[in-house]
């Protein structure tokens, strides 16, 4: 079935420096949409090998190592931004993205549509020499014509893409081997196992980046100081000191003599992102996702890990772009003239990309109003996805009959919980002042020292409610705190909180601390994306 999806900017269009990036997200936003609804798992995209030329010079000028002009995958795997509900529980939703035309040129293209008596549609936009892509496309036309250019060219980006094929085949067992992931939203490298030393730093860099990209959350490319700054504190076993990267926090795991690496969320990063990357989860009920994919991306596993032991990789211990040019020219991948408007059109586009890029800055600071900070209210039975990382589900509320509850008919909520007077909680997260509120409350002796120590407001009554209650918090901090001790202090920074509008802290969940029982909140780590990103092949 035919069906016509319509792009719309809720928040305005965005500035032209940032329109062609920002549509084709929007683009395939609506594409997964779409596949979700009719439970398509599979999506057939045609780029072609022109396609992947011109990406080549476009990440050339921008002095990517090779596995940027590796260019695009063969296939990748897209994951929803959010978290969606399949009539039983929220579920992480994906497709395959599948290229099969990369070995086709646009002529190509154009002689199977004649051939078949079918129409097709040119994108006006194309013609326009306000993009790098056109500019790029249009001096990529003009050299297709000079003997071996194209074809050469073809050489030269297949060769960036097995070393890219092999550098992922490579990380992705170092990560098997040397990765725990925890409950509590960490991950712990085993140094001994990874073994940084012996490892190339292309594969290496790989790997750190898909360890900052899980942890974090925030999918964006490690590059320069930080990528050669988390390399130098790896490779320097034992580990010494502590590091701040890409949104995330490193040192050595507690009492593992530095041969273990913490990796956690950094402070300055929730500070920033953490509602930003939080969202109301929909109880819009979905189909099931499509459970073909894993069975293809392990096959496809399988026969990328057979090919690549019988092939010759030919940059691995080549990073920048002007060695992986010099080198293709030693082993005649490339000949001089290819390497020479190679190089040509990448101090062109370098030139034209930074007179671009000032200027829509200046556009930029011009137009940008940058909205007030948020905060993340739940209701009872709502969930939330907290920092894209936490299910947070906050259960519907029932009459408890405990001796402890003492519930208002008319809201079902306990009169010694303080939520906020429309029933709802702030979501956060931990502060280091929150343990220290545990252990407070884990040490009260009395009613009246709990109503001095505690934080949480509880109304003097009558009855022994208000006894039993205080008794329940105690309890249930001196459990926490158990469950606390285990994870290192930096850890526990990322653990969400919910507190009401006086900052009282009324459950952190992940560790199974609320003030009440009628306050029935779950954490559970799901993150959006699993580790590794999903499945990706260059072959």
């Amino acid at each position: 079935m035919c069906e016509i999806a319509r792009c719309e900017w809720p928040n305005g269009r965005p500035n032209l420096g940032h329109l062609q990036e920002a549509a084709r997200e929007m683009r395939y936003q609506k594409l997964l949409d779409i596949c979700i609804k009719q439970q398509i798992g599979v999506l057939l995209i045609a780029h072609h090998s022109d396609d992947q030329a011109e990406l080549f010079v476009l990440r050339l000028s921008r002095n990517s190592r090779v596995l940027g002009l590796a260019g695009t995958a063969f296939v990748s795997q897209l994951f929803a931004p959010n978290l969606k509900y399949d009539g039983h529980n929220f579920c992480r939703y994906g497709i395959l993205l599948v290229r099969p035309m990369l070995d086709f040129s646009k002529d190509d293209m154009y002689k199977i549509c004649q051939g078949s008596n079918h129409l097709w549609v040119e994108d006006p936009t194309n013609n326009s020499m306000q993009y790098a892509r056109n500019r790029i496309r249009a001096s990529l036309r003009c050299l297709s014509t000079e003997g071996t250019f194209q074809s050469e060219l073809q050489k030269l980006i297949y060769a960036c893409r097995l070393t890219r094929a092999c550098v992922d085949n490579a990380c992705s067992m170092a990560v098997k081997q040397s990765i725990t992931i925890t409950e509590y939203g960490y991950a712990v490298i085993d140094l001994e196992k990874l073994d940084a030393q012996n490892v190339d730093d292309l594969s290496l860099s790989q790997y750190l980046a898909c360890v900052l990209q899980f942890v974090s959350q925030r999918h964006r490319p490690i590059r320069g100081r930080s990528a050669r700054l988390f390399m130098d504190y790896i490779r320097n076993t034992p580990c010494k000191g502590a590091l701040t990267v890409a949104g995330c926090y490193l040192c050595a795991f507690p009492k593992s003599k530095g041969t273990k690496v913490l990796v956690c969320s950094s402070v300055d990063s929730m500070e920033s992102f953490s509602v930003e990357m939080s969202y109301k989860c929909s109880y819009e009920e979905q189909p099931s996702p499509v459970p073909e994919i894993d069975q293809i991306a392990r096959e496809a596993r399988v026969h990328s890990n057979d090919f690549l032991q019988c092939s010759s990789i030919p940059f691995v211990n080549y990073s920048s772009s002007t060695d992986v040019l010099n080198r293709a020219k030693d082993h005649n991948i490339i000949g001089d003239f290819v390497l020479e408007k190679l190089l040509y059109l990448q101090t062109e586009e370098h030139q034209n990309f930074f007179a671009t890029k000032h200027k829509n800055e200046e556009q930029y600071l011009e137009k940008t109003n940058f909205p007030d900070v948020k905060v993340l209210f739940l209701w009872p039975g709502e969930t939330c996805h907290f920092m894209s990382k936490f299910l947070i589900t906050w259960n519907a509320l029932e009459v408890v009959s405990n001796g402890i509850c003492s519930q208002d008919s008319k809201n079902l909520l306990c009169q010694h919980c303080a939520v906020n007077q429309d029933g709802s909680l702030a979501v956060r997260h931990m502060f280091d002042t929150d343990w220290l509120f545990l252990a407070e409350v884990s040490k009260i002796r009395s009613m009246e020292e709990n109503q001095n120590v505690s934080k949480v407001s509880i109304n003097k009554l009558e009855d022994d409610g208000l006894m039993k209650h205080s008794r329940y918090l105690q309890l249930s901090a001196m459990k926490a705190l158990e469950v606390l001790k285990s994870i290192p202090a930096s850890a526990r920074r990322t653990l969400p909180v919910l507190t009401n509008s006086q900052g009282d802290v009324l459950s952190i969940p992940s560790i199974g601390f609320q003030c009440c029982p009628s306050l029935s909140i779950k954490a559970l780590f799901h993150p959006r994306v699993p580790l590794g990103g999903g499945y990706t092949s260059y072959l």
